[in-house]
């Protein structure tokens, strides 16, 4: 990408921004952002596959290093315990939540962002559930079933879609604006139980 082209995509997440905090998710249009990024509706496709793309990137691109880190998950498969690892990328994604949760909430109220069967905290993309932290966890997972950490019968996937639905719903709990590193422990806990891990050994 050009240096024009980079500084245009720069502007246009800075607008997504600037106008999802006057009116919010559900109706900044991408003419409001547009405008206030001052080029025509058409130059945002140019940088985005869609509106949804623009508005994932808008929130996650500025905890690009954290989502790296999160990235190097599966690389965690073998070491310390599973339910240590789970906390460890559970507890990284709770950050994200006071951005990410708006947006997650407001998907299903805007037709142009609704994608059958997506799971929360994507990150930018298309139609359909694409790699980001729920490929990193699933992955982490699918690793750890073949070191025999976790049972063979589950799902890697249907497992770290569990554990973001979990995420999501502890951050919908009346509590301090922080998500309590013991509750979330414990949540996992639980579902590290369920699927085999050494959570047993205790």
């Amino acid at each position: 990408m050009t240096r024009r082209g980079e500084a245009t995509r720069a502007r246009l997440l800075d607008a997504t921004r600037s106008v999802v905090r006057e009116v919010g998710y559900a109706h900044a249009t991408t003419r409001a952002i547009a405008a206030e990024a001052g080029v025509t509706e058409a130059t945002i496709y140019r940088h985005f596959p869609d509106k949804r793309a623009l508005f994932f990137a808008a929130v996650l691109e500025p905890s690009s290093t954290m989502l790296d880190e999160l990235a190097d998950l599966p690389e965690r498969a073998g070491k310390g315990t599973v339910e240590e690892n789970l906390v460890w990328a559970l507890a990284h994604l709770a950050s994200l939540r006071d951005q990410v949760l708006p947006l997650e909430l407001a998907l299903p109220t805007d037709p142009q962002m609704v994608v059958p069967d997506s799971v929360p905290l994507l990150g930018a993309g298309g139609a359909g559930p694409i790699p980001g932290p729920p490929g990193a966890i699933a992955t982490y997972l699918a690793a750890e079933k073949r070191l025999g950490r976790v049972r063979a019968d589950i799902d890697p996937d249907e497992v770290a879609v569990v554990l973001l639905v979990m995420l999501f719903g502890m951050s919908l709990r009346p509590q301090p604006a922080a998500i309590r590193t013991g509750a979330l422990a414990a949540a996992v806990r639980i579902v590290v139980r369920g699927i085999g891990g050494e959570a047993r050994e205790g």
